[in-house]
């Protein structure tokens, strides 16, 4: 009998578990036309359905990524997906959401991703 109780309790903590490491964050990819850093009309509509969800949910943080694709020179790739980062972040502040919560990370690409798609998308992390 202790032996069953056990083995349930040790099942439903390692449910419990399994649920706490799942991400709560909401996403929003933000496209560039290539080699543009200037946020187009659908993309402004992006940035403003997430700053008013992250105003909405209270949220802590907002993470805006910057991919970098993996064509040609890598660091010009790098401050392509900087300032993209950058001017993301400054129509989320436009549209309320504080500085303070925003934070800008530009990142490599991985070796399975599509370089023309993740050299031209910035994400929008929200964590409530």
């Amino acid at each position: 009998m202790r032996r069953s109780s056990l083995i349930l309790s040790i099942s439903a903590l390692a449910g419990l578990a399994a649920c706490a490491n799942t991400s709560d964050r909401d996403r929003y990819p933000v496209f560039f036309d290539t080699a543009s850093t200037t946020v187009s009309p659908s993309g402004s509509d992006i940035i403003a359905k997430a700053a008013a969800d992250a105003r909405q949910q209270h949220a802590q943080t907002v993470q805006v990524i910057g991919h970098a694709g993996a064509r040609g020179n890598l660091s010009a790739d790098e401050l392509l997906a900087v300032t993209r980062a950058k001017n993301v972040s400054s129509v989320l502040a436009q549209d309320g959401v504080g500085n303070a919560k925003i934070t800008q990370i530009a990142q490599a690409p991985a070796n399975n991703q599509d370089a023309s798609v993740a050299s031209r998308v910035v994400t929008i992390e929200i964590d409530p």
